[in-house]
């Protein structure tokens, strides 16, 4: 190596980047001087400065030149103040120590370093150039979290704007009001709401008039902030109290310049140069409902219109088909959410019943399971018991064969009769516990549906898609209309329950007295509606199950 000194040439390789994990690293200037009073003795071609990250391969010019001049021969060795500043990533590292190993790169020299071109010095600077990816993407990882963990917090994770200044008390960064520019931008805010000024004049007054001072980052050199400064300003919604973080928002507890009608109001002022609050609509009906001419889904979508009466905004929701099909001509009209919503609310009135009449319903469902044996929860009870005690018999039969007191064939046939009644009584505990379910869902779903419509207008937009969601399938809008598929078992509540509530109303049983003749009208429509649950409860049951249970045909919603 110390014979190669005199006839190596040198690229004396320097670097420093923005980033937050080099602040700690010598400046270029440093790094210069360093190498100028270490090996002022050597053959150095160029001091090469580089002003990047060494992170991630393939962004570093000045170094990708290097190694370009190197491989034609330009140099054979490389003078750094540290192997990290070389590389931090795995590619760049075996690039410098592939060169070293094949000749291309004779000798490095480093300030803080001592190299040996030998299998165990190539060795141990790839240790090095590993140690160096490590640190700094552990640094990068720790940073992020710090910043995650102040978001979190409520607090930005990054530089706070015009009108605020970062405070860093008791080891905790925090972001107060700057007096010297807070009271400056919040008037500056006051001209663009007050909708008489646009962003240049108010520049003009901030510059010009107000003298005001910006943060380093936000002026030329001037001195003057930048219009760009300015557009940044108006549409940060910081100054809502609002911070962002990696697409997320959240309350900050910094203190607010303007409220979010305010910056909303911006917004709207600045047009297409602003950046609108992002606002996440849940629209009821949009991904449940298909266009009737072309099959493309409908979609929501929200126009806000000024009234000239009272110079408010108004905001109207409308659905419309989304024209996914750029080969179909679609002609579909959109429809208002209030046309949309007058029509389900006309389709769910028909499951409306008197409230007498339910009450009379539900009072013969309960009685059918209190006379039904087989719906009683003892049996349910007592089959546990059974199939309990015959595991518990199983259990000693095992131990009675290990201890030799049975012979292995009549173990054998005991124990296949133990699985054989355990399989028989489980069969019958599922059964009863089935049918259960499935009218109990039943009973639940016509009262689902008796309640549907008062319901329906007090719902959230959620709430709103369930409730159409239930009334049936294949959901399409053509002309305005809404199409529906009504499951059968709505289809019961209506064809069957209906006919039996008219009887009910005519012979106003729900009126006093109760006569002798409306006691046995009304022990008639007891037995009714009896017969009409008992006349095929298996198949309602499956009804309220089967997703799939439809009616022959699909049918407007009333209009």
């Amino acid at each position: 190596m110390k014979q190669r000194t005199n006839t190596t040439k040198y690229f004396a390789y320097v670097r420093k980047s923005t980033e937050g994990e080099e602040r700690q690293a010598l400046s270029i200037s440093s790094q210069i001087d360093k190498v100028k009073e270490l090996f002022g003795d050597v053959d150095i071609v160029e001091i090469l400065e580089e002003k990047h990250s060494a992170f991630s391969p393939y962004e570093r010019p000045v170094f990708e030149n290097m190694i370009k001049r190197i491989r034609k021969g330009e140099a054979t060795g490389v003078i750094a103040w540290h192997p990290d500043r070389l590389s931090r990533n795995e590619i760049d590292a075996s690039t410098i120590t592939y060169l070293v190993r094949t000749g291309v790169i004779h000798d490095l020299k480093f300030g803080s370093y001592n190299f040996d071109n030998s299998p165990e010095g190539i060795m141990m600077l790839q240790m090095a150039l590993s140690q160096s990816q490590y640190f700094s993407s552990k640094l990068g990882k720790d940073v992020r979290r710090g910043l995650e963990k102040k978001y979190e917090m409520g607090w930005q994770p990054n530089m706070c704007p015009n009108g605020y200044v970062n405070v860093r008390l008791a080891g905790l960064s925090t972001i107060e009001v700057d007096e010297k520019r807070f009271k400056t931008v919040r008037k500056a805010f006051d001209l663009m709401l007050s909708g008489n000024y646009s962003v240049p004049e108010v520049l003009n007054k901030l510059n010009n008039e107000w003298k005001f001072d910006p943060k380093t980052n936000s002026r030329n050199k001037s001195g003057k902030l930048v219009r760009a400064s300015l557009y940044r300003i108006f549409t940060n919604i910081f100054y809502a109290g609002i911070i962002e973080y990696n697409g997320q928002q959240k309350q900050g507890k910094h203190k607010a310049m303007i409220t979010l009608e305010e910056y909303d109001r911006i917004q709207m002022l600045l047009g297409r140069n602003g950046k609108p609050r992002y606002n996440k609509h849940e629209f009821a009906f949009t991904g449940i409902i298909r266009c009737g001419e072309c099959g493309c889904l409908i979609t929501g979508e929200e126009h806000t219109k000024i009234i000239k009466a009272t110079k408010k905004n108004a905001t109207y929701t409308y659905y419309r088909c989304t024209h996914k099909k750029v080969a179909q001509n679609c002609m579909q009209s959109p429809i208002t959410s209030i046309d949309l919503e007058k029509q389900i609310d006309i389709e769910l009135r028909q499951y409306e019943f008197h409230p007498e009449f339910k009450k009379l319903f539900f009072q013969i469902a309960e009685d059918d399971k209190k006379d039904n044996p087989e719906q009683n929860k003892n049996i349910i009870v007592e089959y546990g018991k059974s199939i309990e005690k015959i595991k518990l018999e199983k259990i000693n039969l095992t131990k009675l064969s290990c201890r030799g007191l049975v012979c292995d064939e009549e173990y054998v046939a005991q124990k296949n009769e133990y699985e054989k009644e355990l399989v028989n009584l489980s069969q019958k505990l599922e059964k009863i516990k089935k049918d259960n379910n499935q009218k109990d869902e039943l009973l639940d779903k016509i009262d689902y549906a008796m309640r549907a419509r008062s319901r329906f207008n007090k719902e959230d937009a959620k709430g709103k898609k369930t409730m159409l969601l239930k009334i049936g399938l294949n959901r399409e809008l053509k002309d305005k209309k809404l199409f529906v598929t009504p499951y059968k078992w709505l289809t019961y509540t209506t064809e069957k329950l209906k006919p039996l509530e008219d009887k009910f109303t005519r012979f106003e049983l729900d009126k006093l007295p109760l006569t002798k003749a409306k006691s046995e009208r009304l022990n008639s429509l007891r037995c009714e509606l009896r017969r009409e649950r008992d006349s095929n409860p298996r198949c309602l049951s499956a009804y309220a199950l089967s997703k799939r249970a439809q009616s022959t045909t699909m049918r407007p919603l009333h209009c």
